[in-house]
């Protein structure tokens, strides 16, 4: 490497916005950025030689490896998250993405960990869920007085009313349960995330739940005539999970896929297992997601929309499927292309976590 080349590389690495270090095939760090010291309390000096481990003293460190599980998959890994120890014992959230530069044989020669703090967008996120919460929470006494108030209107404690004006009342009233059920979900999504909900964990069997379930949304699924899939094997173990949370999980999965598909198609719903984990699929032949609407899903109040295709609801399912998978220890995430359908996957840990 020439001069110029040293100084721009130089110049590029201690730029970053970001923390980045970088190991050899030891695991031992050979650069160490400005915005890795700043974060980590570490200086560069003080760090190069040693493994990073030693230094970073990650929650993934010990057993899920990001460096090494990139080199297996011989693939980068992007937007994990987990935790790291400071030179001053403080643990702070990051967000990060591994890769692994193999060599001829297939094995780790190098690796690059580029990560942020995550401290910040945390809180950032957690105060808008609470204004979200507070906001619902307050809704809840109008909503249920003016419910009351239409109530008694067509219970004639007002007087007699015309047909037309009971027709419209009743419509309003509907339309001010709908409202209601939407406030009552969001809250339970919220006090799910904050750890609000205890769940009531008890032994199911995985299978028995995805075949009752199936069987009642084949009758909703009939009025588009779209076809539902189930594909599971013949024994899956026995799961510790909060049967009535899981079956929500899966109604929305599924109440998503019927909404979202045009008629005649199909909807796959397959499970399997590996040694820790069951796995569930919810694959569809609808919409499709656009690449930049992916990281989106999950979120509160997301619909997905293409051109001027709009479905009803106000876009809490999918919400409610991350809080409570992730309330369980688990997974969520989604493959789709637009215009080609959408596969939601779930991870359900067969053991407990402590």
């Amino acid at each position: 490497m020439d001069i110029a080349k040293e100084k721009l590389y130089d110049l590029l690495l201690d730029g970053l916005p970001v923390g980045l270090f970088v190991v050899d095939d030891k695991m031992k760090i050979v650069e160490f950025n400005a915005a890795a010291a700043r974060l980590t309390g570490w200086l560069r000096d003080e760090v190069i030689g040693k493994r990073c481990s030693e230094v970073l003293q990650s929650s993934l460190c010990e057993t899920k490896c990001p460096l090494i599980r990139s080199a297996r998959q011989k693939k980068p890994l992007r937007g994990q998250e987990a935790s790291i120890t400071t030179k001053w014992g403080e643990k702070i959230p990051i967000f990060f993405s591994s890769s692994a530069l193999l060599n001829e044989n297939g094995q780790m020669a190098a690796g690059i960990e580029i990560f942020r703090d995550a401290a910040e967008i945390k809180k950032l996120e957690a105060q808008k869920r609470n204004f979200i919460s507070i906001f619902a929470h307050d809704l809840k006494a109008p909503v249920s007085i003016s419910g009351g108030f239409l109530e008694r209107l067509l219970q004639g404690k007002a007087g007699d009313l015309t047909e037309k004006q009971r027709h419209y009342i009743a419509a309003i009233e509907k339309e001010i349960l709908r409202l209601e059920s939407y406030i009552h979900y969001f809250l339970d999504v919220s006090r799910i995330e904050a750890g609000q909900i205890q769940l009531s964990f008890t032994l199911c069997n995985l299978e028995d739940i995805l075949h009752e379930l199936v069987a009642g949304f084949k009758v909703k699924a009939s009025e588009k005539n779209i076809a539902i899939r189930l594909d599971v094997p013949e024994k899956l173990p026995v799961v510790p999970v909060d049967k009535i949370q899981i079956e929500r999980v899966i109604s929305n999965l599924l109440d998503n896929a019927i909404k979202y598909s045009p008629e005649k198609s199909k909807i796959t719903l397959r499970a399997w297992n590996d040694e820790n984990n069951i796995f569930i699929e919810s694959k569809d032949q609808g919409l499709g997601i656009s690449e930049e609407n992916l990281p989106n899903v999950f979120d509160y109040f997301y619909r997905i929309e293409t051109g001027s295709d709009r479905r009803a609801g106000v876009g809490l399912g999918l919400a409610a499927v991350k809080a409570i998978i992730e309330a369980h220890g688990g997974k969520v995430w989604v493959k789709s292309e637009e215009g080609t359908g959408s596969s939601f996957f779930v991870k359900i840990p067969q053991k407990r976590r402590k």
